[in-house]
């Protein structure tokens, strides 16, 4: 997951870089008595709108944590989708158009020095990357908060903790007593004092401590920095007496969003039956002539507050695909038909849930409805597991577009983390997100099974 604070320096940087290539395009397409800024302002910024927006949408920013070619994909997917619709936009307006050899010089520049700073990012990136130096203060589950930095911030580096000596700790070394904190911290030149659900403070270190953060020092809770910088809520670290107290979960105390988000279920759902109505009824005939069967697969779900519903999809495998019980999807599954391959990877065997959510049993936007076979054993084995029932399950989600499909218990684990930061985090800003980050999942359906 990347920071706000990367995501904005990296959008900033692709803002220079277009602004750079119509200055470029300025002095090689456009005549010399004109300037692109002022004579084609709406073109320009038509052109900078649309390609920051897919930027977005596509998720151009996993600079680093993902394979440079799965990068310049995603760039070149954003930047033809960006002239496209900027291209459109602009012939509306018959004073606000480029000409064909502008628009290909602007594609073309466009693409190289976006590209560009991403391919000197990778050749650079040992160098131009400071890892943060973190001080545990604390002990206990150090093992599983080694896991959580490795995962959200691989070049993290753990100088050891302070605390109750302890043999063999996952921490790292015992660099001192909990009172010389900070002292340890410049000696050690660490960068960020992280505290454990166990940190042994007092009235005074506490004081010390808070002095520091006022100064500008780096001291940070684990579950909180967690939450922010990865987006999800550690299991490993909270508690029901963290959750208790902190801010959020209030979707059910606040009835002005609820209904909010109720009637933008609706009108969306509405919306969406009229425009994909072609493509579920060419849907249907397809999958009627490739496989015997029903179209519609119909399912028992686990809803709000745990009433199960029956959820509608477009059926993907063969008719007998359970004829021994429920089982986890799992990759390259062998039940899964031609056509049913094709429309889970982008998502169209979902469409009819669009009932469901006209019907109030579902939302667009929520944690994925699973089978009460799969629940009851994972509300045994995980803790907080039910917590996700506290609201409506969603078409798309949090946990959704930002983990692989699950196959496990491992998988749910990891799943119920992004779910409990949704519905701890919910807000309408946070679902428009979600949804600019669904369209980026379906032009790259990466783990749909």
């Amino acid at each position: 997951m990347i920071s706000t604070y990367r995501r904005a320096l990296l959008q900033t940087l692709d803002g220079f870089c277009l602004l750079l290539a119509l200055v470029l395009t300025n002095f090689l397409t456009i005549a010399s008595e004109l300037n692109i800024f002022f004579d084609y302002t709406g073109a320009s910024l038509f052109t900078v709108f649309f390609y920051l927006l897919f930027f977005y949408i596509i998720d151009a920013y996993k600079v680093g944590f993902e394979d440079f070619k799965e990068t310049m994909g995603r760039l070149l997917v954003a930047c033809v989708l960006g002239i496209l619709s900027s291209t459109v936009a602009s012939y509306i307006f018959d004073h606000w158009r480029f000409d064909r050899l502008t628009l290909c010089c602007l594609f073309g520049l466009s693409i190289v020095l976006c590209l560009g700073w991403r391919f000197f990012y990778y050749r650079n990136a040992d160098k131009l990357t400071h890892p943060l130096r973190i001080l545990l203060v604390g002990v206990d589950r150090a093992g599983k908060v080694r896991q959580l930095l490795a995962e959200g911030l691989p070049q993290a580096k753990i100088l050891g903790y302070v605390g109750e000596p302890l043999q063999d700790s996952l921490a790292g070394p015992c660099l001192g007593a909990p009172f010389d904190a900070l002292e340890i911290a410049e000696k050690h030149h660490a960068t960020m004092i992280l505290l454990l659900p166990d940190a042994p403070i007092d009235d005074e270190i506490a004081h010390e401590l808070l002095m520091a953060k006022l100064r500008g020092s780096m001291v940070v809770d684990i579950r909180s920095f967690y939450e922010h910088v990865v987006k999800r809520l550690p299991l490993s670290q909270i508690t029901e007496e963290w959750l208790l107290l902190t801010e959020g979960f209030t979707l059910n105390t606040r009835g002005s969003l609820r209904r909010l988000k109720r009637a933008v279920d609706v009108f969306c759902s509405l919306l969406l039956l009229v425009f994909t109505s072609p493509i579920m009824l060419l849907t249907a005939l397809i999958i009627r002539l490739e496989s015997p069967g029903p179209v519609i697969y119909r399912q028992s779900r686990v809803g709000l507050y745990e009433k199960e519903f029956m959820l509608y999809k477009f059926r993907s495998m063969r008719a007998d695909a359970e004829k021994n019980g429920a089982v986890w999807a799992k990759a390259n599954d062998s039940r899964v038909t031609s056509f049913g391959k094709f429309i889970r990877k982008v998502r169209i065997d979902e469409l009819p849930q669009i009932w469901n959510i006209l019907k109030g049993d579902m939302s667009f936007i929520g944690p994925r409805p699973e089978r009460m076979t799969f629940v009851q054993k994972l509300k045994e084995d995980i803790p907080y597991y039910s917590f996700r029932h506290t609201v409506k399950p969603g078409l798309t989600g949090w946990a959704q577009v930002c983990y692989p499909y699950g196959a496990n218990e491992e998988d749910a684990r990891f799943k119920l983390e992004y779910d409990l930061y949704y519905i701890k985090n919910m807000s309408l800003l946070l679902d428009i997100h979600i949804i600019f980050k669904t369209i980026g999942v379906i032009l790259f359906p990466k783990g749909a099974r």
